[in-house]
């Protein structure tokens, strides 16, 4: 593969995840802060009380809002790696809910803030 074709794949790769990555998030992050889709019993599981639904919530619209602004996609696609990877290590310790969906997210996060990232610029530079 030539280096102009596997650039040519790795960009709509990245277009494709920020926008699955960007739309769900932005979902997953409204369901939060309106505590709809279960979200209330989960974070009732943890035991951290509700704020930090709230608050997790509001990291995952700014991350997926960031990840929308391709001068922003690293910043936002490690937030939701952040938010969706300390969510499959509670799945997965506290044994809470399948951990399946949370670990597919976090790889995809952690993929795009890889494919985004551009060497020797610093996250938000042009």
């Amino acid at each position: 593969m030539t280096s102009q074709t596997a650039g040519k794949a790795r960009r709509i790769i990245t277009w494709i995840l920020r926008i699955l990555l960007g739309v769900t998030f932005l979902g997953i992050g409204i369901e939060k802060v309106t505590g709809t889709m279960g979200t209330i019993p989960f974070f009732d599981a943890i035991g951290w009380g509700q704020w930090f639904r709230y608050f997790s919530g509001a990291l995952d619209i700014a991350g997926a809002l960031l990840i929308l602004i391709p001068r922003w996609t690293s910043l936002g696609a490690l937030i939701i790696t952040c938010t969706v990877g300390l969510g499959t290590y509670l799945c997965f310790t506290m044994a809470l809910f399948d951990p399946t969906f949370p670990l597919i997210m976090t790889l995809l996060a952690a993929t795009l803030a890889w494919l985004a990232w551009k060497p020797g610029k610093r996250i938000g530079d042009s």
